[in-house]
C-alpha cells in the first residue's frame, strides 16, 4: 500500500480510535460559560464561541480535532501557546472532511504559538472583500476583524487538503468590515507557508510578517497581499519566498508597506507588485527569476527603491497602468513613479520598462522613474520607453559594470571583495581575489553605518549594502573601534562594548576581532585605538 494511502486509514481510524477508548477526546460545541482549557484530544463538534470576558486555553500538544464545517469564534481570548515538540494541531476529525474557521470579533489580544492549521476548508477568491458597503463570505482558515493576534512559530499546510493544486488560503487581517470595523493588527514571527493558496490578505489593517517562509504557493492569489493603509504601516521584513507555483509574492495595494530584507527564489509573475496611490519603501531585497519582473509599480504608485538586487527577471523594474479602474477593483489611473538608488539590475530581459496609462482623462499619463547610483546592465540604453509622456531621469554615479557577485549559479548575490565578504553557509568572512565596483559606489548620502569596518564611509549597491552583511571596503577609512560611528574612540564605544560582553554572535559591530565573540580581545582593539578621532 502506497504511503499517502497509510495515511489516509491512519486519519480515518482517528476518530474510532477516540470514540473506543484509545484516547479519551472531549467532544465540544456551543458557547463557553467560563473560563477553559483545552488538552489531550478536543473533538469541535459544531461552532464553538469563546464570549467577551472569557479566555480559551490551549495546552502543548493539543489535537483539537474538527468535524466537517466546525468553527471556533472568539469574541474573548484564545491562548494556544505549543511547543515545538509537541506542537499544537487544529485538523480535521476525518479523511473527507473540512473545518469550516477560527475567526476573531473584536476579541481580547490573542496568540498561536507553535501550531499547526491543515485541512480547513479555506478556498476561494476575495473579489467581494473589495466593497465594505456589502457584507463578506470570509473563507480563510482564520480571520480576524477589529482584533489583534500573534502567531510565532506557526505551521499552515494542506488548505484545504494535500494535494498538488491546493488553493486554500491561511489567514485574513481585517478592519473594515461592515459589521465590525475596528483597528485590527498581527504579528507574524518565524511562521510557515507551505503549498498552499494565499499566505495572508489584510485590509487597512497593521502586520508585521518577519522571518517567515512561504513555498509552494498555488493559484491566483499572492503570497502576501495588502490592502490599504495602516497606522503604523505593514511591516515584510526578512522573509525567505522560495520554490514558487504561480503569482506574485508580495502585493500592496494603497499601502505604504516597507519591504525590507526579503529573498524571492523566482516565480512565472512579479516578485513584487507595487499598486495604486501610496508610498511604499522597498530595500534591501534580493530578487531573482521573477519572469513578468522583479519589482512592478502601477497605478499612480509612487514607490523609493533602495539597495535592492534584481537578477534574471523578465524586467527589472516595470512601471505602468494595469487597468482595472472599475468595479471591483477601483484602481486609481495612472503610471508608476520610482526613484530607484544604490540597487544592482543584472541579466534581466529589459532592466526597466516605462509606459504611458492609456487612461486619456488623467493630466498625467506617464510613467517616471529617477535613477542614481545603481548597476544597471546595460546602461541608460537598456531602459524602454513606451509613449510620450513616461521620462527617465538618469542621474549621477550610475554604472554598467560586471557586479562581480560571488556565485550567482548558488544564489550568493553578496559582493566580492579581497577585504572580506560574509559568507552565510560558513558563518564567516571570505575573501577573494577582486574587489566589486559595486563596493563604496553607492549614494554617498546614504546611510553606511550599519555596515561592518572596513566600511570605506560609504554604502555598497546592492542588497547588502548598509547592513552587517555588506561585503568589506579596501578603503581603511574610519576606525575599527568607533562603534558608534562619531569620529571618536571614547567612553561610549566602551559603554557599547560592555554592553555586548561575551555575546556569542556574527555580525556584530561590538565583535571587532571579527571572531564570533565579544571578549578580551575586541576590550584590547578597543583600548588600543583609545580616543583617536576619525580618519
Amino acid at each position: 500500500m502506497k504511503l499517502v494511502d497509510l495515511r489516509l486509514v491512519a486519519i480515518s481510524l482517528l476518530g474510532l480510535a477516540l470514540i473506543q477508548g484509545g484516547v479519551h477526546a472531549a467532544n465540544v460545541t456551543g458557547e463557553l460559560t467560563e473560563d477553559t482549557t483545552w488538552s489531550g484530544s478536543v473533538v469541535v463538534e459544531g461552532t464553538v464561541t469563546v464570549p467577551a470576558g472569557k479566555v480559551l486555553t490551549i495546552e502543548p500538544g493539543t489535537q483539537v480535532l474538527m468535524k466537517s464545517a466546525a468553527a471556533i469564534v472568539v469574541y474573548g481570548q484564545l491562548i494556544a501557546d505549543g511547543n515545538e515538540a509537541p506542537p499544537i494541531r487544529f485538523t480535521r476529525y476525518a479523511a473527507g472532511t473540512m473545518w469550516k474557521q477560527i475567526m476573531f470579533v473584536d476579541a481580547a489580544d490573542s496568540r498561536f504559538v507553535q501550531c499547526i492549521f491543515e485541512y480547513g476548508g479555506s478556498a476561494g477568491e476575495h473579489q467581494d472583500y473589495y466593497d465594505p458597503t456589502q457584507p463578506r463570505n470570509y473563507h480563510e482558515a482564520v480571520v480576524v476583524l477589529a482584533s489583534h493576534v500573534d502567531f510565532e512559530a506557526c505551521v499552515f499546510q494542506k488548505l484545504p487538503d494535500e494535494s498538488s493544486g491546493a488553493e486554500g488560503d491561511a489567514l485574513a487581517i481585517i478592519a473594515d468590515d461592515l459589521y465590525h470595523p475596528g483597528v485590527t493588527s498581527a504579528t507574524f514571527k518565524k511562521c510557515r507557508f507551505l503549498g498552499i493558496g494565499q499566505g495572508i490578505h489584510t485590509r487597512y489593517s497593521h502586520v508585521l510578517v518577519e522571518n517567515c517562509y512561504f513555498q509552494g504557493k498555488h493559484g491566483d492569489n499572492d503570497d502576501i497581499d495588502l490592502w490599504g493603509e495602516s497606522d503604523p504601516p505593514c511591516v515584510i521584513r526578512n522573509n525567505l519566498f522560495d520554490l514558487p507555483e504561480h503569482d506574485d509574492r508580495i502585493n500592496p495595494t494603497r499601502c505604504s508597506a516597507i519591504i525590507t530584507g526579503n529573498v524571492i527564489m523566482g516565480g512565472d509573475d512579479h516578485g513584487m507588485v507595487l499598486r495604486d496611490k501610496c508610498s511604499p519603501i522597498v530595500m534591501n531585497n534580493l530578487i531573482l527569476k521573477c519572469s513578468s519582473g522583479g519589482i512592478a509599480v502601477e497605478n499612480s504608485c509612487t514607490a523609493t527603491l533602495v539597495n535592492n538586487t534584481i537578477v534574471g527577471c523578465g524586467r527589472g523594474i516595470r512601471l505602468f497602468d494595469l487597468g482595472r479602474w472599475d468595479h471591483p477593483y477601483h484602481l486609481n489611473p495612472g503610471g508608476g513613479t520610482a526613484t530607484v538608488v544604490n540597487c544592482i539590475i543584472w541579466d534581466c530581459t529589459q532592466s526597466m520598462t516605462l509606459q504611458d496609462s492609456s487612461n486619456t482623462q488623467i493630466p498625467d499619463r506617464g510613467s517616471h522613474v529617477t535613477v542614481s547610483y545603481c548597476d544597471i546592465k546595460g546602461g541608460r540604453n537598456s531602459v524602454s520607453v513606451s509613449g510620450s509622456q513616461s521620462t527617465v531621469t538618469w542621474g549621477p554615479g550610475n554604472i554598467d559594470v560586471d557586479p562581480q557577485f560571488v556565485a550567482a549559479t548558488s544564489a550568493d548575490y553578496h559582493l566580492k571583495s579581497k577585504a572580506g565578504h560574509w559568507d552565510s553557509v560558513s558563518q564567516r568572512w571570505l575573501y577573494d581575489l577582486t574587489t566589486s565596483p559595486c563596493i563604496d559606489a553607492g549614494d554617498p548620502n546614504s546611510n553606511w553605518t550599519a555596515e561592518l569596518w572596513p566600511h570605506g564611509k560609504r554604502i555598497n549597491m546592492g542588497a547588502y549594502g548598509g547592513t552587517p552583511q555588506a561585503s568589506m571596503s579596501p578603503s581603511a577609512s574610519g576606525n575599527p573601534a568607533d562603534l558608534d560611528r562619531d569620529g571618536e574612540v571614547d567612553m561610549r564605544d566602551l559603554k557599547i562594548l560592555v554592553d555586548k560582553w561575551l555575546v556569542h554572535e556574527m555580525l556584530l559591530v561590538e565583535d571587532i576581532s571579527r571572531e564570533g565573540k565579544v571578549d578580551l580581545l575586541d576590550l584590547a582593539i578597543l583600548c588600543s585605538h583609545w580616543l583617536e578621532q576619525g580618519h
